[in-house]
Formats: C-alpha cells, structure tokens, sequence
C-alpha cells in the first residue's frame, strides 16, 4: 500500500523556484549493470572504476544514472539557457536604445519571462529571432557602422508579416477594384516585401534623422570641410539645376536630418569641382558609393533621397546613368507620378512632390538621349501637359527653367522613337518630312521659352542663353541622322535634300561652339553646368572633324580652316579646368587636344604634294576610305565591340562617351 504525502512536503504554491517543482528521488542506484542482470550483490564503491565480479571476469562495468541525476542536468541546462537568453535581450535592448529605435519587441514580454524558471524553449528559440529581426531591418542599415557591408545588415529576409496596419494615403482610393494588382496580393498576404508604398514612411522615416550618428558625426568628413562644400554647392552649382530644385534646404543640419544620401551626393560633387588636386573628393566620393549601395536593397526612402541620387547623376560621370535609373525606381515606389497627376489636377497640394517628378524626367533623358538609350519615364499626359503645373500660384522661375527642359526632351525622345536606335539604317526619303516637323517644333520651344526666363543672380544670363544652346545641340543631334548607315564611299547616295539636312546640322555644331567660345556667361559655366551640355559640346566637335575629314566629296558646307579655331577654342575652354583634376572637363580637353593634332596631320598628308604625286593619291586613298578613322556609328556613338578607355593618343579614335568614366579615384 502506497504511503500517502504529508501534507508539509508539498512544495509552495507561489514558489517560482524551479528546482522547488523536481521530486526527490530517495533510491541510488548502487549496483552496476553486469550485477543487475545476474541479481547478485555488488561491491562497487565510489571512486572505483570495476567492481570485483567485472574484474574477476573480464566484464565492462557500467553503472547507469539514476532518475536524480538526469533531472539535475537538465535543471542545469536551462539555468544556463535561462540566463543567456536575458543576456542577450538586454544586449539587444541596449542596441535598440543607442540606435533610438523603438522596442517593439518588449512590449510583447509578459512581466516573469526572462529569467524565470517557467520559461519553455519555444520562448527561448523565437524570441531572439523576433529582436533580430527588427533590429536587422532595411530601415537601419542607415545607422549601422559604415564598415558594414549591406549583406552584414540583413541576416533574415523580408519574407514576414506586417505586425499592424500603417495608415492610408492622404486621398486614397478605397475602392479595392481600381487598385493596382499588387495591392491586393498584399492585401491577402500582408508580406511587408511586396508592399509597394508604405505610406507612414513617405515623407520622412523617424529613424532616418539621426544627423548624430552620419558619415560626418563619424569623422570621415570634418564638419568644416563639409560646412564649406555644402555652402559652395548652394551658392553656385545649384543654381545650375534650373535655380534650386534639387535642393530645399538652407542649412547642413537640415540636409543631415533629412537624408545622408543628399549630403554625401552635395558634398561628393562639389568636391569635384573643388581645386585641392582632388583630395577632397578622394574622401567624399567612397562615402556616396557606400551610401548608394546601402540604398539599393533599403526599404523606406525619402524624396531627399531621391534628389540626392539626380545631383550624383547629373554630375558624377560613371555613375549618371545607373544613379538616374535608381532614382526613377524609387522615386515610382513613392509613388510621385500618381501625386505629378494629382498635382494637376489640384494645383494646392503636392508641388514637390510633382517638381521632383518632372526633374526626374529631365535628369532621366539627360543621360538616355545622350548614350543613344531609351528613356525610362515615357510621355504620358502628365508629362505631354507639363506647362499646366506653371499655372500654380507657387510656380517661381525654377519651375519655369525645369519646365522648358522638359518640353525641349519631350521632342528628343519623341525624335528616338520615331528614327529609332539601330544606327546602321539608312533614313529614307520618305521620312524628311518628319524631320521638317520636328525642326519647326524645335524652333517654336525656343521662341516660346527664350523670353521667359529671367537672369539669376549666380549665373547671371545663363538661364535664356541656354535655351539657344539646347536647341543647338538638339537641331544637331536631329539633323545628324542624316548621316546614319552611310559610308564616306557611298555619297552618290546623299541627294540634295539629305545634304541640306546635314550643312544644317554643321551649322548647329558651329552655333553652339561660337556661343559657348564666345559668351562670357557660357565660358564661365562650363566648370558648373552637368554632363549634358559638355557631351554635347565634345559631339559637336567631333562631329565638325568627321564631317571635314570624311565627307569632303559630299560637298559640305565646312572647311578645315573654319573647323580648327572652333576646336582650338572649345580644348583651350575645357583645358582651364585643368585645376579641378578629377572634373570630366579636363579630360575631355585633354582629349580632343590628341585627336585635334591627329586630325591636323591626317590634313597635311591629305593636302596635295606636287612632289609625290603617287604617295598624296595613296594618302587620299586611305584617308577617305575610312581606314585611318573607325566607323562611323562606332566612333560617335560607340557600340559594344569598342573597349572603355578615356580618350588618349593611344587610344585615339574611340567614342567620346568613354571619356565620361575617366575621372573617378581608383
């Protein structure tokens, strides 16, 4: 008969106490495992290792652990687990703290876990991943070390759950019909990486405004150097982004509080412009491209951010055309060409969000049309009906400088798509008259637009004598289509017509040259003004040289004693900047310097030698056969079989794009 449990050996019903819940066993196991089986006495004593039947007959003596001693090791193993797992909640609350984010992982411990003997180790095993995976989160890789690389930041994926309901957009569309069709894939699975817009972040993250822990408070740029470079960028270089649109803010504090990718972009670029042998750049450059590549995969970004990227396109040449393609990516999670649309429609709400859009486009074609590329942002009619955004009572002349812009692009892209990208076709007769409409469209932007903007008062004239420059450079690259898919050997195919077109073009690279030689705003903003314009003025020039020296039999309206002082001046414009080392201008003067001589001694065996007849025909034999000189297409435009090499004498005759990459540290 079972003995009954005295009441007083009961352990206390409020006792936390872990070990208070383990029974006392009272019976050892004394006898070993050999003995056990036989049923005979065994004589093993603590500390021996046999006993003496084992011993006697050889046998492996084993004595197996009593009930007692199991449920003391596992009692020790989870005090041991117990107590790492609150190590590492408050090691993980400490980072949380320093970071200032807020823990949300606490308010879902319940008072008695940590640390408590009642703990499961289901608790143990997720609650660490729970904290993890806040803390690994898109929205602080901006905090982290910046030692750290973008895979180091992320330990889980975003595959999870949305934890709540973010609030809705201002004026959203309740009607889950019109949505698009991701939203309602989110709206079924609540995936937080599928979600396109996440509207509590668009205008300003919270975590995001930690000027106190950025590449400045850091020490990787001093904050006199990054004072000094951010007022100088204000001063002068933004006002080459059509009077400060791609800055809002009056202050470094305010750019830091808002976005580490536009700092480190107005810093990097104005770095570049800065004569200190390119040491300044040398460390604000590096800082960009780590910013950059932590964006690419972050999850919450800024309008700030997004004008951080158009002011690193615009004038950080290896990076223009991916930073632009970033931009617009980002810029469409936001959302801003739905708000471009509202804008339109009420002209009170979203204008920056609709000037961001619309300077996204011009930085978008800036380095689609000049690379020969497709644009990414087409011409839907928020774009086609630009100019009813100027109607606002708060356009300035900023919108009116970015506006002509946009509407002098939208005939460019239109002048892509109907001639296409394939360089090698011919255009046919049948297709002049479209020519003829763009070349009056051209005409009527530029009187529309020459006599509305005003001076300002860092570059002076600039803003009206830019719209002559622009539709130079356009009238060129429209009329220099003419010359696709022809060879100097096949000019019996150049009618007259075609010919027409291209003396117009010649004069449009002759236009644009005198202008920017001989305008004293112009030769002054060529330290300033983005990429664009400077691909355009080493196109122009190239174009005068191949015309000259190629299509002599073509019968052009150009003569190497007109050509030469036109590229005479454009290098001694662009050798100027030869202070500011790391600037694209210096290279590109450095550059049409070696093909201007080559092209002055390809001229003098051309000329005519009364003394050796024989050898001046073979000379002109080579010279127009083309094989002195690459092809056409590839030369101008470059292809994929021309290597990236920067244009040097060694390498003289590549595409005047690889000039572009050539000013970067390393």
């Amino acid at each position: 008969m079972k003995r009954a449990r005295s009441p007083d050996t009961s352990p206390p019903a409020g006792d936390a106490d872990g070990s208070a819940h383990q029974p006392k066993i009272s019976r050892k196991i004394r006898a070993c495992q050999a003995c056990q089986h036989r049923k005979v006495k065994c004589d093993l004593e603590n500390g021996q290792e046999r006993c003496s039947r084992c011993t006697r007959l050889d046998l492996k003596c084993v004595l197996n652990k009593s009930l007692q001693t199991l449920l003391d090791g596992e009692n020790e193993w989870k005090t041991k687990m117990e107590a790492k797992v609150e190590a590492l909640q408050t090691a993980l609350a400490d980072v949380q703290r320093i970071l200032s984010v807020q823990n949300g992982s606490a308010a879902n411990t319940t008072p008695g876990t940590v640390g408590s003997g009642h703990t499961s180790v289901s608790q143990t095993q997720h609650q660490p991943q729970a904290q993890l995976l806040h803390v690994a989160s898109p929205v602080m890789s901006r905090g982290m070390p910046s030692s750290m690389s973008p895979s180091q930041h992320r330990t889980v994926t975003a595959m999870t759950r949305e934890n709540s309901i973010e609030p809705e957009a201002p004026d959203s569309d309740h009607q889950a019909i019109v949505n698009a069709p991701m939203a309602s894939l989110f709206e079924a699975t609540k995936l937080r990486n599928i979600r396109s817009d996440p509207w509590a972040h668009h205008v300003q993250h919270p975590s995001l405004k930690s000027p106190e822990t950025d590449f400045i408070a850091q020490g990787r740029v001093s904050l006199r150097d990054a004072e000094y470079l951010f007022d100088t960028f204000r001063a002068t270089l933004n006002a080459y982004l059509w009077g400060g649109i791609a800055l809002v803010h009056e202050t470094l504090d305010a750019a830091r509080a808002s976005s580490s990718i536009l700092t480190s972009a107005i810093l990097a670029v104005t770095s570049l412009h800065t004569q200190d042998e390119g040491r300044a750049f040398d460390i604000c450059y590096p800082v960009f491209l780590e910013l950059v590549s932590q964006a690419v995969f972050d999850r919450y970004h800024t309008l700030d951010d997004v004008r951080g990227l158009c002011i690193g396109a615009f004038w950080l040449s290896d990076l223009s055309w991916k930073l632009s393609g970033l931009a617009v990516r980002i810029a469409t999670e936001l959302n801003l060409h739905q708000f471009c649309a509202k804008s339109l429609r009420d002209g009170s709400r979203y204008g920056d969000e609709a000037r961001l859009w619309y300077f996204l486009y011009v930085c978008d074609h800036h380095f689609s049309i000049a690379y020969g590329r497709p644009p990414v942002i087409s011409e839907n009619p928020t774009i086609t009906c630009h100019e009813h955004f100027l109607q606002r009572p708060d356009a300035t002349q900023a919108d009116f400088r970015l506006h002509s812009q946009v509407g002098i692009f939208i005939i460019l892209s239109r002048v892509f798509h109907a001639f296409g990208p394939d360089r090698s076709r011919m255009i046919g007769n049948d297709e002049f008259e479209a020519l003829r409409r763009f070349d009056a469209d051209m005409g009527f932007w530029r009187d529309r637009w020459k006599d509305k903007l005003q001076p300002n008062k860092y570059v002076s004239q600039y803003p009206a004598k830019g719209v002559f420059l622009h539709y130079h450079f356009a009238r060129l690259l429209l009329f220099s289509i003419c010359l696709r898919g022809l060879r100097p050997s096949g000019v019996y195919a150049m009618s007259p017509e075609r010919r027409q077109f291209v003396n117009k073009a010649i004069a449009s690279a002759t236009a644009a040259l005198d202008l920017i030689l001989n305008d004293p705003d112009m030769r002054a903003s060529i330290i300033g003004v983005p990429l664009y314009l400077l691909t355009t003025m080493a196109y122009a020039c190239l174009f005068l040289m191949k015309c000259q020296a190629q299509w002599k039999s073509a019968h052009l309206n150009i003569s190497y004693e007109e050509v030469v002082p036109l590229i005479e001046g454009a290098i001694a414009v662009l050798n100027a900047t030869r202070p500011c080392v790391r600037h694209v201008a210096h290279y590109l003067g450095n550059g049409l310097g070696s093909m201007l001589e080559k092209f002055k001694e390809h001229h003098n065996l051309d000329r005519p030698n009364p003394e050796d007849k024989e050898q001046s025909a073979t000379a002109q034999q080579v010279w127009s056969s083309g094989e002195m000189w690459p092809d056409w297409n590839a030369w101008m435009f470059g292809n994929g079989d021309v290597s990236q090499q920067p244009l040097t004498q060694d390498n003289y005759g590549l595409t005047f794009l690889d000039a572009l990459n050539s000013q970067m540290p390393g």
